[in-house]
């Protein structure tokens, strides 16, 4: 049975991902920004690097949005492991939201997993690394019937980033620049979250 530190603990750490996912769609960049430890890093589909590099790129992202474009952050189940001032928290997520892709109108819907690193530094938790996990994706016009079928050459849904088909796609019409993310159930998870648990024993 858990004690009660463990369970604060267990209560915080996810306090502070649900604050994450209100205020980052919300565009609360200063709340963002206090969640992180300063060196933390961030992998994600679109971004490597800084947390505060990501916090600065989302902002001008925001910043040059068409009204009405917006995505949202939904969390499911999750998995917990604590040891001493290290956790690994990993939480079935969706991201939901709506852009253009050229002249057409999408909603677009991915599902993953945010597997976190968490470090309690000077009694106080927070992230200290944070990747994403793609386990599958979809692209549906706003307007049914409303886009050629020859919109979509290019999509392959063939080899390890099948899942992610349609958000490699949307990267590359959108003019993102394409970064490494990891595919759920590939060699890559794993390497993850070895890497990970070795960090956490060493707390």
């Amino acid at each position: 049975m858990a004690d009660l530190q463990s369970l604060a603990d267990e209560s915080e750490i996810l306090r502070i991902r649900r604050l994450w996912a209100f205020s980052r769609d919300e565009g609360d960049w200063e709340t963002v920004k206090t969640l992180f430890h300063p060196d933390a890093m961030v992998a994600i589909s679109w971004y490597t690097g800084t947390a505060l590099g990501f916090v600065e790129a989302s902002k001008k992202m925001f910043g040059n949005a068409k009204p009405g474009i917006r995505s949202k952050h939904w969390f499911g189940n999750y998995r917990l492991s604590l040891h001493k001032t290290r956790a690994l928290l990993e939480t079935d997520i969706e991201v939901r939201g709506r852009d253009f892709v050229g002249e057409y109108l999408f909603d677009f819907l991915y599902e993953g997993r945010f597997f976190d690193r968490f470090e309690k530094r000077d009694g106080v938790w927070k992230i200290a690394q944070w990747t994403c996990v793609y386990d599958r994706d979809r692209l549906d016009p706003v307007i049914p019937g409303s886009v050629p079928a020859s919109f979509f050459e290019g999509v392959k849904f063939d080899g390890l980033d099948a899942p992610i088909a349609f958000m490699q796609f949307r990267q590359r019409k959108t003019g993102r620049p394409a970064v490494p993310v990891i595919i759920g159930g590939t060699d890559a998870e794993t390497k993850l979250k070895s890497d990970a648990h070795a960090w956490l024993k060493k707390a």
